[in-house]
């Protein structure tokens, strides 16, 4: 049973690990870091989520499990290999008002909701964006 459990674990290590190829550009990204420098990004990760986003020609205003099993946010307003992943902190907020359909809401809304699911948009003008999330 422990070989079993032992082989799953380094199997899953490094399934998420190639996950990473993706988005980080490959290896020669962490290869170009020396282990000081490495480590002291690792610890001061104070490098902020910066929504919108461009990414593989899309536009994020939020974070993003594409390309991967977790989610993440680049450092740049148009990617260019600098990512971390997303904490709580990260996501998303309601701004308020925003505009759908034409008209202005103030606080979250079941307007346009098939399941009467309370949303806000993400962005000042929802007609022009098209981004939200559940209240």
């Amino acid at each position: 049973m422990a070989l079993h459990l032992g082989i799953f674990l380094i199997w899953a290590g490094a399934f998420v690990f190639l996950q990473l190829d993706h988005v980080d550009g490959g290896l020669s990204t962490w290869q170009a870091l020396g282990d000081d420098e490495l480590t002291m990004s690792l610890i001061f990760a104070d490098n902020q989520c910066v929504f919108p986003f461009d990414y593989s020609g899309k536009r994020y205003f939020d974070c993003t499990k594409d390309g991967s099993l977790y989610s993440w946010c680049s450092l740049t307003t148009s990617y260019s290999g600098r990512w971390r992943y997303c904490t709580d902190t990260d996501f998303a907020k309601c701004v308020f008002p925003f505009i759908y359909n034409g008209q202005k809401f103030y606080k979250c809304t079941t307007a346009g909701s098939l399941l009467w699911n309370y949303w806000c948009s993400v962005t000042a003008d929802y007609d022009r964006d098209g981004a939200w999330r559940y209240c």
